[in-house]
């Protein structure tokens, strides 16, 4: 039965896929970190929290693009491979049609009637394509042409086309007569898809078979059905291109970033507070020199010596 080749869309689907990926991955990325930072306290958000907290909201950012990206990823490629399918499912059904049409021309007789053989020819080949009860029914249903010149266009594929070519001869003569049908036959395969010099001599191929040999139309309905094709359900994730996103925002936190100028203007402050302080001379605890001294050495500020009474006080 005619359908849609394994390959086609393939390409444009899994690029969807990929895409959709990415952008599942930022939106979550994006999410979580906007989670981070809403669930920080005050002077976390004001100034930063520790490397502990801030190694855990970046693992929290990561985790979010790969499960974000996992969902839309699966959703796109689960809907790509429904689309494909629902394709698959309606070319068979356009070929039964075709192929329906097709017999029931040829099971017509002279006086436009069907003949009870010619009846059963039809829906044997229709049983062996695999077409259910319902679409039987409503296919057999349809208007039938009145002759072959009233046929339109039915272009039918290799194999199938030589089956149902001799399906719907041995229909004809069961119709009417082999004469007949041997000199309808030529006008139903060009309608079926051949030229006029190859309709002429399938024909005569079908012809001669006919009367030479004994047809087996159990064995020709058994080419009658094609299996839609197999398409594996393969699930390849983009990791990388997802972790790269998840590392993006993490590396582009506009809040980190503020909370940085936030921390060197407070530092700005303490260096030139304490390099004022101890410059004064003013007399100070003990304890407060050596808190001083502290915090001059981890913020880089190279503080003087203090004076002898501050030393003593």
């Amino acid at each position: 039965m005619e359908a849609i080749s394994p390959g086609e869309g393939h390409t444009d689907g899994t690029d969807a896929a990929e895409l959709a990926a990415a952008g599942g991955a930022l939106v979550t990325a994006i999410a979580a970190q906007r989670w981070n930072e809403a669930s920080r306290t005050w002077p976390q958000r004001w100034i930063g929290a520790s490397p502990s907290r801030q190694a855990r909201e970046e693992v929290t950012v990561r985790a979010g693009a790969l499960l974000g990206g996992t969902l839309a990823y699966l959703l796109v490629t689960g809907a790509t491979e429904g689309r494909r399918r629902l394709q698959d499912r309606t070319g068979q059904r356009e070929t039964a049609r075709r192929v329906c049409r097709i017999l029931r021309v040829a099971a017509t007789a002279p006086d436009g009637s069907v003949p009870e053989e010619a009846s059963f020819i039809v829906e044997s080949a229709l049983i062996s394509m695999g077409v259910s009860a319902r679409t039987r029914k409503r296919l057999l249903a349809e208007p039938r042409p009145a002759s072959v010149s009233d046929l339109g266009a039915c272009p039918l594929p290799e194999p199938l086309l030589s089956a149902v070519a001799v399906i719907a001869f041995t229909a004809m003569a069961e119709a009417a007569s082999p004469e007949d049908a041997a000199r309808q036959m030529p006008a139903l395969l060009r309608r079926m898809g051949l030229a006029r010099p190859a309709a002429d001599t399938k024909a005569r191929e079908i012809l001669a078979e006919y009367t030479s040999t004994y047809l087996v139309l159990s064995d020709l309905s058994a080419q009658l059905r094609t299996e839609a094709p197999q398409r594996p359900f393969r699930v390849r994730l983009p990791v990388a291109t997802m972790m790269a996103v998840g590392e993006g925002i993490n590396a582009r936190n506009t809040s980190e970033l503020n909370r940085q100028v936030t921390r060197q203007a407070m530092a700005t402050l303490l260096r030139r507070g304490i390099r004022a302080t101890v410059s004064s001379g003013v007399p100070l605890h003990p304890a407060a020199s050596t808190v001083i001294r502290v915090a001059g050495q981890l913020l880089g500020e190279e503080a003087p010596a203090l004076s002898a009474q501050s030393a003593t006080s």
